[in-house]
């Protein structure tokens, strides 16, 4: 049996909080106190100063001077960013896929696929469970890109977009709508054409971001009014 890979201390405090940040309990705008987090770690200030420097590269920790470091606050902007890039990514990589797709992987996506589209017809079901089922299905066909980097980078940016509200809502017209999407996607991969499945991913991409991107303009403007 294979020896875990080291992890320094440094990487182990990095890996805990930001965890932490996606899963909420640190939410937006709590402040991360180095001496707290020294503390709970059992460790000395050193390596959590670099995990929140680092951290802070990646967008998930904003550090003001004077002020600290706090879990960044969620917005339209970031969102945006987010999902422009993943679209780019995303739609690479399933262009890629579309050329090196076994059948025995194209079972596979119809599988979950499958499964999704019961889950939603049965309702009552949690609106997380949904989203990771929906997660699976567009990560399975990125994975028969075989680009280890591609598939590593958009796992990072859905990560960070999973602060944010989930693109599918439950049993209703907008969760049907990307169902229709994704049977339209697998279409196109059955049928061996790349352009066209790249095509519909990138438009599928697109309604998640402006329908998501206009509900945290909503909290943002109701959050804004509540303060003034």
């Amino acid at each position: 049996m294979a020896n875990p890979p080291f992890e320094t201390k440094k990487d182990y405090i990095l890996r805990r909080v930001k965890q932490k940040i996606l899963d909420g309990e640190y939410g937006p705008g709590d402040r991360l106190k180095v001496r707290q987090l020294a503390a709970e770690f059992g460790t000395s200030e050193i390596p959590v100063r670099e995990a929140i420097t680092q951290l802070a590269a990646t967008g998930l920790v904003t550090i003001t001077p004077h002020v600290g470091a706090v879990a960044s606050p969620l917005s339209a902007q970031d969102l945006k960013e987010i999902f422009e890039i993943r679209s780019a990514l995303e739609t690479l990589a399933t262009r890629l896929a579309a050329d090196r797709l076994t059948p025995d992987g194209l079972q596979q996506i119809q599988g979950i696929q499958s499964r999704l589209r019961q889950a939603v017809d049965e309702g009552g079901h949690d609106v997380d469970e949904l989203n990771q089922m929906n997660r699976a299905f567009h990560m399975a066909i990125y994975h028969h890109s075989e680009n280890k980097r591609l598939v590593a980078m958009i796992d990072e940016l859905w990560n960070h977009a999973g602060r944010y509200p989930g693109p599918l809502t439950g049993h209703n017209e907008v969760t049907y709508q990307s169902l229709a999407d994704h049977d339209a996607i697998l279409a196109a991969l059955k049928a061996g054409d790349g352009t066209l499945a790249a095509q519909l991913t990138e438009e599928h991409k697109n309604r998640a971001m402006h329908r998501i991107i206009a509900l945290v303009q909503e909290r943002e403007q109701a959050l804004s009014s509540s303060r003034s």
